[in-house]
């Protein structure tokens, strides 16, 4: 087969379990895929294995899966298909990694139980990788489609029930972390370098940052996204050259953050906004935040609470999820 007819039958393969909606090529709890890892801790430049397989399969002819891994601690050495067919090259962004697989022409699908591809890791630095599997998508020799979703979840969520789908999905996805392998920590306050950091890693921005706040030093977590939300304009900081990275971020300063990172990530203009006369508190809002508001009122992104805004209460780990996640609806 000629490279270009290659080329176009992968594009074409990969377009097609895109575009299929789940069908009934597949008795959906029947067949389960799970990864199978060397090591839960990476140690920097040492070889982390990861196999993917799949068990009790009916017939399985073309996949994609999606994996979330901790990019700070390892990196994609390289991939491998276990089986006849065509394997294309892992898409890897920001911690989430795309694996596809179809076999060509009429060939029976895959049945029982088989290993499926292998994946290395190279670490970076210690700490758990936090290598998840987040979704599958299966097709038959039909064509027929099933989606299998492992979507994370938490101890800690009763009384945050409106905030639980949001939860699962970002950190499923590997945009956001729990405190611990079982909690999140819906009710907790949200720092302001984190609600930063979060920002700018789900939106995906980017810049050559050629300096920092005063108070940010290298050796902070948040070094790189923060340097990078400055270099933007997004985080502006607290007066001085200071940002006080630490202290819990306001509700009102959630917001405006938040409208200018849409703003630069290209999903959100410059338009007459509604003002916010809706809200009781709306006298509250600082003069500075009121058209931010009003933008992410128009765009469904802020609901209120009971008819307020809240804007000087701290946000919580909760609150900034759901905002998170609308954004990256919009």
């Amino acid at each position: 087969m000629k490279k270009g007819k290659f080329t176009f039958v992968m594009c074409f393969i990969v377009a097609l379990i895109l575009a299929c909606q789940p069908g009934t090529g597949f008795a959906e709890g029947d067949a389960a895929f799970t990864l199978s890892k060397s090591a839960e801790q990476a140690s920097p430049n040492q070889a982390l294995e990861v196999t993917v397989n799949g068990n009790n399969l009916k017939g399985l002819y073309a996949y994609e899966i999606l994996i979330t891994f901790d990019p700070d601690i390892v990196e994609l050495d390289k991939a491998e298909s276990k089986l006849d067919g065509f394997f294309l090259p892992p898409k890897v962004d920001n911690g989430k990694m795309t694996l596809a697989f179809t076999k060509i022409g009429k060939k029976a699908g895959e049945q029982g139980n088989t290993v499926l591809s292998t994946i290395a890791f190279k670490g970076k630095a210690q700490g758990n990788a936090n290598i998840k599997l987040v979704s599958v998508k299966a097709l038959d020799p039909n064509l027929a489609a099933t989606e299998y979703s492992y979507r994370m979840t938490f101890d800690d969520l009763v009384g945050f029930e409106w905030a639980q789908m949001e939860i699962e999905t970002l950190a499923s996805a590997g945009i956001i972390k729990g405190t611990s392998d079982s909690t999140f920590s819906p009710g907790n306050n949200i720092t302001r370098a984190d609600f930063t950091s979060l920002l700018v890693r789900a939106l995906n921005l980017n810049a050559e940052a050629d300096g920092n706040f005063n108070d940010v030093d290298p050796s902070d977590y948040f070094f790189k996204e923060v340097g990078i939300a400055k270099k933007l304009g997004i985080a502006q900081g607290t007066g001085d050259n200071l940002f006080d990275p630490r202290v819990s971020i306001s509700r009102q300063d959630m917001m405006v953050v938040a409208e200018r990172a849409m703003k630069i990530a290209g999903r959100m203009l410059d338009e007459p906004v509604s003002d916010l006369s809706g809200f009781s508190d709306s006298g509250d809002v600082a003069d500075y935040a009121i058209n931010p508001l009003a933008h992410l009122v128009k765009k469904g992104i802020i609901q209120g609470d009971n008819d307020m805004i809240k804007p000087k209460d701290t946000a919580k780990r909760a609150e900034a999820t759901v905002i998170i996640y609308r954004l990256l609806k919009k």
